[in-house]
């Protein structure tokens, strides 16, 4: 039993980091194209100022339980790949000193040089968390535990459209997000950039799912399709909606486009359970989530703990959110 909670509470952090973090990451995508001056430029960094340590707490919580849970999946997947793994703490690193240095000395090409790095470090970790996705849907080479992933299986079209799906959802989570939390010609570039982005995500989403069913190795990996397909009809429905949401100034247009960012994540999970991974080898060397979590005893020791930490968490996310749930403009405090 305590290896279900723990693993929907892995869920519930990876998701909620894709859907908060997935908001900067996006405006790292798309802040130098819809801010066309250093006011704008400003007043990005305002909105999303207040939230940019707090949404990585999500991920750090994430890998805290993966290695105090589940070190089957650690000894698998972090270790299976472990570059893409270093390469994505590299850009995190990347990009927070990016922009905590951006505004530290004066200067356009001083801050021009740091706004490359951020755009750069977005860019490689929305890619790598698609790719990433991409690859797990499939079956991988799972032999005796062991996961040995090479480049080329990342290259393969589902990982690839899949990367750009993420691309392409968090720069309009960002636009969705920036049409309702700032105001003037800002506002109004980012709601025009939503609503040109939402036909290509919800395209390259299509598209990635017409690559996994025509693809056999993805194919394999689909042990439950029947919710992968109501996850992705429900993620390319809230791509296609936020943006009008967000042009007729709903707030809460970012919730849709945010469970659009977070949808990879329950639709892995509905549809290999109760496998965590799928063995491309033969179903006798998947890896169950039982058979990656932790003894029981030890589940059962920390979990309560967990589970009481767990609401102090949420509860300061959603006390940050209120408290700055007003519009930002070149006069807020922009923090970095």
């Amino acid at each position: 039993m305590w290896h279900i909670i723990w693993y929907a509470l892995l869920g519930l952090l990876l998701a909620g980091y894709l859907a908060l973090d997935g908001i900067t990451l996006g405006t790292g995508l798309v802040g130098r194209v819809l801010a066309r001056d250093d006011a704008e430029r400003r007043t990005v960094a305002a909105a999303t100022g207040p939230f940019f340590l707090g949404n990585e707490v999500w991920l750090i919580a994430a890998g805290g339980i993966v290695l105090g849970g589940f070190p089957g999946l650690e000894s698998s997947v972090i270790s299976g790949m472990y570059p893409l793994v270093v390469l994505a703490v590299a850009a995190l690193l990347v990009r927070e000193a990016a922009t905590q240095f951006r505004r530290r000395v004066p200067g356009a090409r001083w801050r021009g040089f740091w706004d490359g790095l951020v755009l750069l470090t977005c860019l490689l970790l929305a890619l790598t968390w698609g790719a990433l996705a991409g690859a797990l849907l499939g079956a991988l080479p799972l032999r005796g535990g062991h996961l040995d992933i090479d480049p080329g299986l990342l290259l393969r079209p589902v990982p690839v459209l899949s990367a750009l799906t993420a691309v392409a959802v968090f720069a309009l989570h960002a636009t969705v997000f920036l049409a309702v939390r700032t105001e003037g010609a800002l506002a109004v570039r980012a709601s025009r950039a939503a609503g040109r982005l939402a036909p290509v995500a919800a395209g390259l989403a299509v598209l990635t799912a017409v690559a996994a069913v025509a693809d056999g190795n993805a194919r394999d990996g689909l042990l439950r399709p029947l919710p992968a397909a109501l996850f992705l009809l429900a993620a390319v429905a809230a791509l296609l909606l936020a943006p009008r949401l967000a042009a007729r100034g709903r707030r809460r247009a970012p919730l849709v486009s945010g469970f659009a960012a977070l949808a990879p994540v329950p639709l892995l999970g509905a549809t290999h359970y109760p496998q965590a991974l799928v063995s491309g080898v033969g179903p006798h060397e998947n890896l169950s989530v039982a058979g990656a979590a932790a003894d029981p005893s030890t589940l059962g020791v920390v979990g309560p703990v967990v589970l009481l930490v767990l609401p102090v968490l949420l509860a300061f996310q959603a006390m940050q959110w209120w408290a700055f749930r007003g519009k930002a403009d070149d006069r807020s405090p922009a923090y970095f």
